[in-house]
């Protein structure tokens, strides 16, 4: 993937001139050029805002899979204190595609599940790019049971094209492995904090992504297919209908949120969170933070009650038509 997106160019173009200003400034202060730097910064983030809202559907999915979009490590590292991530699923193997273990939040202690694609090929290679085995879903199961028994909240970051489609994932029970997570999540007797951090592919999202909040950071995708698969699957090409499909899934944020899929879209730096990932982050856990301690507020009872009324009426339903 290219680290700059097309409609990026100019406007890294224009920044890169602005620094340039800046350190002249810096380097000849009897100069005077300050409210000049002010007016042209205030026009790049103007240009940045209606760059970004003019984008399509499909070029939103680029934007979420920006190669420089802050990853899980990034969160993991930033928000939590003591992070120990837990290894394997106890049947099979290690998935390196999801990550998991304890951690403190807010003073809280709590168990985290991350899916990750890799910051370089040799990590891609070795996460899969992203693409979750069933030991994945194996080992998250087993941290949520872990949790459920000691009374520990469970955030989970989702990042994932979606679930290994490989034979011999097929043959660890695949499909089975995502069903114990839906499952277990949906009656999970601790608050589920779920975060969409960039791509929510299918039921390779959805098997760590079933919770009492979920939020979305504003670039982020959510669809029950990659554009290209369901070109491939409703036009029978390579993916040349991608485009088009994407504009059928709605698979924004603001499309989610509409749909009441999503409870709150995190705002991102203008321009993405690949161009500010400190900031990014920072309101990430400021959302986090919020929903978290109103979680934690609400007993037990109307939780499972809350969560099992939340999923039962997504959807549209025709009565006359059952």
């Amino acid at each position: 993937m290219q680290s700059k997106l097309t409609f990026e160019k100019p406007l890294i173009e224009l920044e890169e001139h602005l620094n340039q200003l800046k350190s002249f400034a810096q380097k000849h202060p009897d100069l005077d050029i300050s409210e000049g730097l002010k007016a042209l910064e205030r026009n790049t983030r103007a240009l940045n805002r209606k760059a970004v809202q003019t984008l399509s559907r499909w070029d939103k999915v680029w934007f979420a899979r920006h190669e420089l979009r802050p990853q899980s490590f990034s969160y993991i590292e930033s928000i939590f204190e003591n992070p120990i991530e837990l290894y394997g699923d106890k049947l099979y193997s290690d998935d390196r595609a999801l990550v998991g273990g304890l951690a403190w939040f807010e003073k809280q202690p709590v168990v985290y599940l991350a899916q990750q694609k890799g910051r370089n090929l040799s990590e891609r290679q070795e996460m899969n790019f992203g693409y979750t085995h069933p030991e994945g879903y194996r080992k998250a199961l087993r941290l949520m049971e872990f949790a459920e028994k000691f009374n520990r909240p469970v955030i989970c970051f989702v990042d994932t094209p979606g679930a290994h489609f490989d034979g011999g994932s097929e043959e660890r029970g695949q499909s089975i492995a995502i069903a114990e997570n839906l499952a277990k999540m949906s009656q999970l007797q601790v608050p589920i904090l779920v975060i969409l951090i960039g791509e929510g592919g299918s039921g390779g999202a959805l098997a760590i992504g079933i919770g009492d909040r979920v939020l979305m950071m504003e670039n982020s995708i959510y669809c029950v297919a990659p554009p290209e698969a369901c070109s491939g699957i409703v036009w029978k090409d390579d993916g040349e209908h991608a485009p088009e499909a994407a504009e059928a899934l709605r698979p924004l944020a603001t499309d989610l949120i509409e749909f009441g899929i999503i409870d709150e879209i995190i705002p991102e730096p203008v321009g993405g969170a690949h161009r500010n990932p400190t900031q990014a982050i920072k309101n990430v856990k400021k959302t986090m933070t919020r929903h978290f301690h109103q979680l934690l507020e609400v007993n037990l009872a109307n939780l499972l009650e809350n969560r099992y009324n939340r999923y039962r009426n997504i959807g549209v339903f025709d009565n006359e038509q059952l």
